[in-house]
Formats: structure tokens, C-alpha cells, sequence
């Protein structure tokens, strides 16, 4: 490792609960770093806490993203006071993106139970090398997952918008528990500003909705040359979820997408992440049918309502603290319709909302009105 004394740190403390928003909101872009700038980032843990594998990738791909854009020099990362499932490189984030490499892997670290890789070239062809290697990676490894796997990762290729100098992501696998976990990250446009540049104009149309519910749906069904941005790698991802009792969370932007088993769906604001992370869980124990799920996109009338117990909406998602226009209004109450599309309990959270305005009071009534049926239980700030 080169020696260069560092010139700024950061101390990212990993907690139990949310730890991967807590991870992120760590990993600020601090307008007073200079790009002859060494970042020392150091990791610690609070008791009981277990560092996650979204956590390790989220600091390695914040760390390649700052040195490749030349926000500062160079990142060092201290993994010592931390249980983590591979040996680190005794080396500097700038010495591993700018090796020589042959392979489009910069770095490959591999144990008994977790796999992490960070891409640095955008070489398809190669890659589906790497995609037999997590097929035979191990017996108890759920078939047809790496289609999963290569579904998240091609959407990278295609989406991230990435020119060639700063093209770089990184994945995580880890056995543990009875579940396997995984994690994509890159540092791309996001999905609003993917979906702004789509062909097909649903997904063009979807670009402009403020809030995350949107992302997991089938919607985008274009046939022929328009094909492109039908959303097939994150509905198929939400639905393997759904059925095999995991989890899901997608962060993207200032956004954040999350669905626990069957239980609870959930978006809210957070911490900008610049680009798009997919991470989550799938139960070793519990079937894992991508058939059925590729089934459900060609079929969405297929799919059942009432899929989640309660969807919890924080109306920070929408980015504001105070809902006045009527635009905005409009909006939330047609994400509400969605959310009732799914779930017969609804969460309206207020946490970070200063004023409402009485239009928007009006538009909640008639909302309220009109589905009856639906529990409804609002949560505002002390």
C-alpha cells in the first residue's frame, strides 16, 4: 500500500438498526474536499451489531466513485475493528481501480461464504464468466439465482450511464443465517435519470413521478424496436422476494424502496445515494421460483392484490416539507391508489412534513371517502 499520510477521515460507525441508511448517510460528498485529497475511512461497530454485506459494498463503491471522479486523490479503507467475511488488500482504493487488468474484475475477493467483486471495465461478454462461476459456486446456491443476479448487474451495464473513465460497481454475495444475501451498487444516473432517457414512454412518463412505488411494477411492455426500460430486473427481484418470504431495499437518489416478505412495504426520503443500490435476502429454506416470476411479468393480471399487509408511505419521499401545490397533491393521492392496489393498510408518516395546505386536506378526505374499506392510520411528529 502506498504511504501517503492521510489528509481527511471519516468515521463510519455501523449500528443494528437501518444500517444501511445509517451507512450512507455517513458517506457525505463534503464540498470541502480538494483533489489532491487522502481519505482515511474507518469502520467501527456498536455492540450487537453485525455489519451487512450492503454496508461493506455501499463504503467500496462510495469510495471508487470520489476517487474516479476526482473529487479527491485516493481512499483508504480500515476494516480492522470490524468482523468482516474476507481478507481486505493491504492496498488503496486508487491502486485497485487503476491496475493493470485483463479481467473487467478490479477485485475479486472470495471465501467459504461470501463472494464480493467490483467491476471496473463494462466488457458484457466477459462477465458471463463471472455469471458460471456464481452458478457453481456452491451446491446450496438456489437455482437459476444468477439469472436473478444477472438481470441486477446487466441493468448496470445498460442504465448506469457510465461513461468508460468512471465505469465502476460493485457486488456482494454472503451465506449466512439460512439466507443468502446480495447487493448491487453503482454510482450511475439513478433510475429517475435512466428512465428519462428510455425509449418506451411509459417509462419516460415514469421519470417524472416522485415516489418509489413505482419502481418494482410491471409496467413498462413494449414489443419490438422499442423494447428497453420494461423494468424486468426489479419486478422480478420484488416478486422472487415476495414469494420466498425475503426482503428487498432499493436505494436510488433520494429515495428509498423497501418490502419485507409479505408483511410491509415501505418508501421514504433518505440520504442521497448517487447511482442505485439493490440489496437483500432470500431464504435458503423457502422455494425460489424465477420461472413463476418471469411468468408474472408477461402475465401482470396475474399478480394477486392485497400482497402486502401494510404499505407505509413517509411523505418525505416526495423531497418537500411542505405539500402545498396542487401538482404535488395529485400526485400523492395517486400513489396512494397505488398503494392500495397492494395493501389493505395504509401508513401515512408526516415525520419531516412542516405544513399541509387545505387542498391537500380536501384531497385526503375524498381519498379516504372513496376507499372505505382500506385502514388508514396517520403518524405526525410530536
Amino acid at each position: 500500500m502506498t504511504t501517503t499520510k492521510p489528509t481527511k477521515s471519516i468515521q463510519v460507525q455501523i449500528v443494528p438498526n437501518n444500517q444501511v441508511i445509517e451507512v450512507v448517510r455517513q458517506l457525505t460528498y463534503d464540498p470541502l474536499y480538494k483533489k489532491d485529497d487522502v481519505i482515511q475511512i474507518t469502520v467501527t461497530t456498536v455492540p450487537r451489531a453485525r455489519l451487512e454485506i450492503a454496508s461493506i459494498v455501499s463504503i467500496i463503491q462510495y469510495s471508487c466513485d470520489i476517487v474516479l471522479s476526482n473529487i479527491v486523490n485516493d481512499v483508504s479503507i480500515d476494516f480492522s475493528k470490524v468482523r468482516i467475511p474476507f481478507s481486505w488488500p493491504n492496498k488503496t482504493i486508487r491502486e485497485i481501480l487503476f491496475a493493470n487488468h485483463d479481467s473487467p474484475i478490479a477485485l475479486e475477493l472470495v471465501s467459504r461464504d461470501c463472494r464480493l467483486a467490483l467491476f471496473r471495465k463494462n466488457d458484457h461478454n466477459r462477465r458471463d464468466d463471472w455469471y458460471d462461476q456464481i452458478k457453481n459456486w456452491r451446491k446450496d446456491l438456489p437455482l437459476r439465482f444468477h439469472l436473478m443476479l444477472n438481470e441486477l448487474v446487466e441493468n448496470v451495464s445498460a442504465h448506469a450511464q457510465l461513461e468508460e473513465s468512471r465505469f465502476c460497481f460493485t457486488t456482494g454475495l454472503l451465506f449466512a443465517h439460512k439466507k443468502l444475501y446480495y447487493v448491487v451498487a453503482d454510482s450511475g444516473v439513478g433510475l429517475r435519470g435512466s428512465l428519462r432517457e428510455a425509449i418506451v414512454t411509459e417509462a419516460k412518463d415514469l421519470a417524472s413521478r416522485a415516489c418509489a412505488l413505482h419502481l418494482t411494477r410491471p409496467q413498462f411492455t413494449s414489443k419490438g424496436i422499442d423494447r428497453g426500460h420494461q423494468g424486468v430486473g426489479l419486478f422480478i427481484t420484488s416478486e422472487l422476494a415476495q414469494m420466498n418470504q425475503g426482503y428487498l431495499e432499493i436505494l436510488s437518489g433520494l429515495q428509498e424502496y423497501e418490502q419485507r416478505d409479505n408483511t410491509v412495504m415501505r418508501v421514504r426520503g433518505i440520504t442521497e445515494w448517487k447511482g442505485t443500490m439493490v440489496h437483500g435476502a432470500i431464504n435458503l429454506d423457502k422455494e425460489f421460483n424465477y420461472r413463476q416470476a418471469m411468468k408474472l411479468f408477461s402475465d401482470p393480471s396475474r399478480l394477486a392484490n392485497d400482497r402486502f399487509l401494510v404499505c407505509q408511505i413517509h411523505l418525505n419521499v416526495y423531497g418537500q416539507r411542505t405539500l402545498r401545490t396542487r401538482e404535488l397533491c395529485e400526485e400523492i393521492i395517486r400513489d396512494l391508489e397505488l398503494a392500495v392496489e397492494r395493501s389493505p393498510k395504509i401508513i401515512l408518516d408526516f415525520s419531516d412534513i412542516d405544513e399541509i395546505s387545505q387542498a391537500f386536506r380536501g384531497f385526503l378526505k375524498q381519498f379516504v371517502v372513496r376507499n372505505s374499506k382500506i385502514q388508514i392510520m396517520i403518524m405526525v411528529p410530536p
